[in-house]
């Protein structure tokens, strides 16, 4: 028999309840601190019934689920992360408006109960390593964006011409370096041609000596003013750049070497790299979650908008983009390789377009394809997928 506990989070404690298969309470609820005796006080409890028997759900909660959660996958339980809407919607069945931490832990039970599954499986630790080296990631590209942004809007103060007349070289790492020592237009007329020149080359040879003198020259006649302070400003941004670059690279290499022994039946899919894979993965977690492939593709929030009224059903929607974002980029990115790397995707994404959609209307399809694929080889990692 198959006993349920269901434990609501807080900072500071927890709230466990276990019930049996029938709904019958027999523990709890109790509470225990979030500390080491507190989890030894919960494994005290949960030692009186069959380890085997147990299945544990806890609620996504911030960051506070997450050191319980490792102490059940060290200690080989078997656990199940729940998301917070959906005990949420579960609890709004019972017609008395009650909440507190006692309802919420039977609650939690007994949605484990009526979600209950066949075959529980152990959480992987890769899964959860790499949905957290995947999350920084996507939180210092977007402060990595950001600084390029304000890079550039600061430049347009004090040295307006510059950013036209180089484009994108802008933000390689020779022209940042440069840029970490000589900021303003000011600066740049002031400045020696062959300290430009050595500054901007320093790692590699790649500006040459006409293209300084040009920069000079449009510095001469700068409509930019120079400010003390934004020229430190452009040199503390700088060192943002460089700062969140070299943090993307240390987790990228982490996230490759963890893919790589993870050797994972995705990687098969033309066009599909290390980083793709882990972002997908780490956020889909364990697939028996889903029960259909169009499940998948609405947790990445690729599913269109339904609007109906009446007799009116609209029979062009835009997407819901109400899932997940980083699945939704990761597949759209890996969907962009792959019509790049698989004559099949090519021919979809082709046939999409001569439909008339958009390229990123396009590609949204591609991504749904994929995710198609990519649920049918994880449910099926001992089948063979072929794709040309």
């Amino acid at each position: 028999m198959t006993n349920y506990v269901g434990i609501d989070i807080a900072k500071y404690f927890h709230v466990a309840t276990v019930i049996d298969s029938t709904g019958k309470k027999i523990t709890g609820p109790f509470k225990f601190d979030n500390s080491r005796e507190g989890f030894d006080l919960l494994v005290t409890k949960l030692e009186l019934l069959e380890k085997s028997e147990l299945v544990i759900g806890i609620e996504s909660t911030a960051h506070y689920h997450q050191n319980l959660l490792h102490f059940f996958i060290s200690n080989n339980y078997a656990v199940e992360l729940i998301n917070p809407l959906l005990t949420k919607r579960f609890r709004g069945i019972n017609i008395r408006d009650v909440k507190n931490d006692n309802v919420d832990s039977e609650s939690i039970a007994l949605f484990m109960l009526f979600n209950s599954k066949d075959d529980y499986n152990f959480h992987s630790t890769y899964l959860d390593d790499l949905n957290h080296l995947c999350k920084e990631r996507a939180d210092f590209k977007k402060k990595h964006t950001r600084s390029k942004i304000r890079l550039t809007a600061t430049l347009d103060k004090v040295f307006p011409e510059l950013k036209p007349c180089i484009g994108s070289t802008l933000i390689t790492r020779g022209f940042l370096t440069l840029l970490s020592e000589i900021s303003t237009a000011n600066e740049f007329a002031n400045t020696r041609i062959d300290r430009i020149y050595n500054l901007v080359n320093k790692d590699r040879n790649f500006f040459s000596l006409a293209r300084v003198e040009e920069i000079k020259s449009l510095a001469k006649k700068s409509i930019g003013f120079h400010n003390e302070s934004l020229s430190l400003t452009v040199k503390l941004i700088v060192n943002e750049i460089f700062h969140y670059g070299n943090a993307i690279t240390l987790l990228e290499n982490k996230i490759i070497e963890i893919m790589e022994k993870m050797n994972s039946p995705i990687m098969k899919l033309p066009g599909m790299g290390y980083i793709q894979a882990a972002s997908i993965l780490s956020v889909i977690g364990d697939i028996d979650r889903f029960d259909k492939p169009n499940q998948l593709v609405a947790y990445a929030g690729l599913d269109p908008k339904v609007r109906q009224s009446g007799q009116f059903t609209a029979n062009t929607t835009r997407m819901s983009k109400r899932g997940n974002a980083l699945l939704r980029s990761a597949a759209v990115w890996s969907a962009h390789n792959m019509t790049r790397n698989s004559l099949t995707m090519n021919e979809f994404y082709q046939m999409k377009r001569n439909q008339n959609k958009s390229h990123y209307n396009a590609l949204g399809h591609c991504a749904k394809k994929l995710l198609h694929y990519i649920f049918y080889i994880l449910k099926n990692p001992d089948k063979e997928f072929v794709i040309y």
